[in-house]
C-alpha cells in the first residue's frame, strides 16, 4: 500500500477520536443529569436504586466498550503488549460496571416484587450481556491470559494458538 494513502486515511483520526470522546462524555452527562434531576437521583437502598442501572449501562456498555475498541487505533505507536493490557482492562472494567447495573435492577425488582424478565428490553439486555461475558471469557482463555494467572502450578491451562499474535 502506498504510504500517502495510509497517511490520508489517518489524518482525520485525532478529530474523530476527540468527537467520539466528546459524544461519550455528553451521553454520560445527559444520562446522569436526567436521572438526578428528573428521576430523583441515585441510591442503592431506596427507590432510586433503579436509576443506577441506566447510568452503569451507558458507562459500561457504551463508553468503556467504545474506548476499548479504540485503543488499538489511538495507541498504534505503543507496544502491542501495552495496548493489549489497556484493551483488556477497559473490557474488564466495562464488564464490572455493567454487572453493577444489572445487579441494581434485579435487586430493585426483587424489593418491589416485579418480575425480572418481563420485557423484550430485559431479554435482549441479558442476552447481550451474556454474549459479552462469553466473548471476554473466550478471549481470555484463547489468548492464554488465564495461563499466567494460574502459573503457580495449581492449574495449568492449555494455551491455544501462537503466543505471538497481532
Amino acid at each position: 500500500m502506498d504510504d500517502t494513502i495510509a497517511r490520508e486515511n489517518t489524518a482525520l483520526m485525532p478529530y474523530l477520536v476527540a468527537a467520539s470522546q466528546i459524544l461519550g462524555v455528553a451521553a454520560l452527562a445527559v444520562t446522569g443529569a436526567w436521572l438526578s434531576q428528573y428521576r430523583g437521583g441515585f441510591s442503592w437502598d431506596g427507590p432510586e436504586q433503579f436509576n443506577v442501572h441506566p447510568l452503569c449501562m451507558v458507562l459500561g456498555m457504551v463508553f468503556l466498550c467504545g474506548d476499548a475498541l479504540l485503543v488499538f487505533r489511538v495507541f498504534r505507536h505503543e507496544t502491542k503488549r501495552a495496548t493489549k493490557i489497556l484493551h483488556g482492562s477497559l473490557h474488564i472494567l466495562a464488564l464490572i460496571v455493567s454487572l453493577v447495573g444489572i445487579i441494581a435492577v434485579f435487586q430493585f425488582h426483587k424489593k418491589k416484587s416485579i418480575p425480572d424478565m418481563y420485557s423484550l428490553h430485559s431479554w435482549l439486555g441479558i442476552t447481550t450481556f451474556t454474549l459479552y461475558i462469553l466473548q471476554v471469557g473466550a478471549a481470555c482463555y484463547l489468548k492464554g491470559m488465564f495461563h499466567y494467572s494460574f502459573s503457580l502450578g495449581l492449574i495449568q491451562m492449555p494455551v491455544f494458538g501462537p503466543q505471538k499474535t497481532f
